[in-house]
């Protein structure tokens, strides 16, 4: 199946560099933010980061997402009917409310999305979440977020293994962000690349931060529902917090109300995508944990970026 699946990732190339399927532009540049596999390669803090980053410089940013998981169709914007995050996806809801101001918008087809978002004049760049094989839409950067453990591990491609493309996709990219993992080397790559570190910012509870010495030496329970939740359960153990037990959902997990109550323990620590989950399952009190993605050369990353965006 891996190996059909090559060929069909090999076939719409082709017809990509024929020029037989062809991208269609915005009228606002587009910078994707993208991955090679699926899942666990801190693409949303990196989509938040990038967002923080573009605002801070006089820009007035829109990110366009997928809304994978989501029961709604169509193009919404995030937040114009509530919160609930069945209508929009766990993430781009965690997006929207980590910026605030900057727009969100889901759509399956970006390019739509992205219309809407300059029929309404809700920005004038946008971050297009995910990205990187939704070829149908132009780009102006393309970043791809690569975790090195992955990447030195091999290649396996859907449906087998967690491989959307071959790694040779990569030189179709403009930049990469390598996430900073212990005892894991960079990989040697065709395009510049950029260390990426992830920071906790805290245990928060209902968005107000805990103090850290409120949570040791209780019987916590943590669970989480992402692709690689080992590094949650280890962020926690470093912080001084050791869970009397660890739980384990599949990513993008639809909570029930039971599931919550049957963990167990005097407290319960979740993840930040996985809290955007609950606010409307279960009224058991529970604590996340808040990560941030920080690039020691982010101006470097700004300065590529910048450089490709089209000349006003």
């Amino acid at each position: 199946m891996s190996r059909a699946f090559r060929l069909v990732l090999r076939a719409r190339e082709k017809l990509y560099e024929s020029g037989l399927l062809s991208s269609l532009r915005l009228k606002h540049p587009v910078i994707s933010i993208g991955n090679l596999t699926v899942g666990g390669t801190g693409k949303t803090p990196l989509v938040i980061a990038l967002a923080e980053g573009l605002r801070d410089r006089g820009f007035h940013p829109v990110v366009l997402s997928r809304g994978y998981g989501r029961l709604s169709r169509g193009v919404l914007i995030v937040g114009s009917k509530g919160s609930d995050w069945e209508q929009w996806g766990d993430e781009p809801l965690l997006i929207k409310q980590r910026l605030g101001n900057v727009p969100v918008v889901v759509g399956a087809n970006r390019y739509e999305a992205g219309m809407l978002a300059e029929r309404k004049q809700l920005g004038d760049i946008f971050l297009l979440d995910d990205g990187f094989q939704h070829r149908r839409l132009h780009r102006d950067v393309d970043i791809v977020a690569i975790d090195p453990v992955e990447w030195a591990a091999g290649e396996l491609l859907l449906p087998t293994g967690r491989w959307r493309e071959p790694k040779t996709a990569i030189s179709r990219a403009h930049a990469a962000c390598v996430q900073d993992v212990a005892d894991a080397s960079r990989p040697d790559l065709p395009v510049p690349s950029f260390v990426v570190r992830t920071e906790t910012d805290g245990i928060y509870k209902e968005d107000v931060r805990e103090p850290l010495e409120n949570l040791k030496k209780r019987h916590v329970v943590a669970f989480a529902g992402i692709a690689k939740p080992e590094r949650f359960f280890n962020a926690l153990e470093s912080l001084g917090i050791r869970p009397v037990e660890c739980v384990r959902f599949r990513d993008h997990h639809h909570y029930a109300a039971r599931e919550i109550e049957n963990l167990g323990g005097e407290i319960l620590i979740t993840t930040e995508k996985d809290a955007v989950r609950l606010r409307t399952v279960t009224g058991r009190p529970y604590f996340y944990l808040r990560i941030s993605a920080k690039i020691p050369d982010f101006d470097g990353l700004m300065s590529l970026i910048l450089s490709r965006l089209p000349k006003a």
